[in-house]
């Protein structure tokens, strides 16, 4: 097991009835905006922070706090005899670093002339996770790698960025400095929907769904290797880093989310190895 990685098993029944072969199993980093995947056994939906989750039919899913989440949780598994079981989690609280921009006006707002054209970029996007969000095939089970080889990572995850003394917004990816023209890989399989063609922010840019609501970004490329509604493995190489869009140097930013909910790209490398959803024996939850 990946010393990074924590499997819960913190279960609690509403009823007091033996229920026998309803399995449930947990595999992540178990904070705020971190990547969950599980796997259960006749389970018919899951209530999730005001979300109902249905398990594939193969019994995988997905679950993620939002950033800012913490304090106890309690998550119904209604199982397919009518009964439900309880995961309690205890979520820790997370702290953010915070980032201090001094920056040319260029770079802080878009001029009102490209306004339409972010509009339409924003559409593109929009449909695309609307796409994402129905896809119900786990790509994910190949498992997931980082997007590039070498770099500095020069901005975390839900970094807090105060622009010219103004706070602005919320790094909702994490940002690799590399040389331009770095290959690009796949974090894990899935499908290409969106090659972005030299967009206002993202400038040319990749998403990949990975199923079940699970997508990764890649931005500010200076080529696209792919198509869209392409295929692709884990690893596999899908364009080269570059500075295009709004970006001050090349680097990649890589971004990560779920449904709704952005996640911190580096919880990814937390899912442990071994994890293949599709071969796992299956651990009997006491009862």
């Amino acid at each position: 097991m990946n010393k990074y990685t924590t499997v819960f098993f913190l279960f609690v029944f509403i009823s007091t009835s033996v229920i026998h072969s309803q399995k449930i199993q947990l595999n992540g980093d178990i904070q705020p905006a971190s990547l969950i995947v599980g796997k259960c056994e006749q389970v018919d939906y899951i209530r999730f922070e005001q979300k109902i989750i249905r398990p594939d039919k193969e019994g995988n899913f997905i679950l993620a706090f939002q950033k800012d989440s913490d304090g106890t949780r309690y998550i119904p598994f209604k199982l397919s005899n009518g009964k439900v079981k309880i995961v309690k989690i205890d979520l820790p609280a997370r702290k953010y670093e915070q980032e201090k921009l001094i920056l040319k006006t260029k770079y802080v707002s878009a001029p009102e002339k490209e306004n339409e054209r972010i509009k339409s970029e924003r559409k593109l996007m929009r449909d695309a996770k609307d796409i994402i969000a129905k896809t119900d095939t786990a790509y994910f089970l190949s498992g997931f790698t980082i997007p590039i080889k070498g770099g500095r990572i020069s901005s975390q995850f839900g970094t807090e960025r105060i622009v010219n003394d103004v706070k602005k917004s919320t790094h909702w990816g994490l940002d690799i400095a590399i040389k331009k023209g770095t290959p690009v890989y796949a974090m894990s399989d899935g499908i290409v929907r969106l090659t972005g063609k030299n967009f206002y922010y993202s400038g040319n840019c990749i998403y990949i769904d990975h199923g079940l609501g699970l997508y990764s970004t890649y931005l500010h490329l200076s080529e696209i290797l792919v198509k869209e509604n392409q295929l692709v493995k884990k690893g596999q190489i899908i364009g080269k880093v570059g500075s295009t869009g709004r970006s001050t140097g090349p680097h990649l930013h890589w971004g990560v989310a779920w449904l709704d909910i952005s996640i911190d790209p580096l919880s990814v490398l937390k899912i442990n190895d071994s994890f293949i959803l599709n071969s796992i024996g299956m651990k009997n939850l006491p009862e």
